[in-house]
């Protein structure tokens, strides 16, 4: 559940800034890294915060 208002407060306040979160499991593991561009639309998601990383620097910073 804190995950979810987590996204939501994240959403309304950020504007049109690219969203980047992670999720966890119970333990506190991060299991998956998340993407959204609001101008865009463009969302994505990825296994390790490397990936999530290369994807933004290939997407933005051609």
């Amino acid at each position: 559940m804190k995950n979810i208002w987590q996204n939501v407060v994240t959403w309304l306040f950020s504007g049109s800034e690219l969203q980047v979160w992670q999720e966890s499991d119970r333990c506190g593991r991060t299991f998956s890294w998340h993407a959204y561009d609001p101008l865009t639309g463009r969302s994505a998601c990825f296994g390790s915060e490397e990936e999530m990383r290369i994807w933004i620097e290939h997407c933005y910073y051609k």
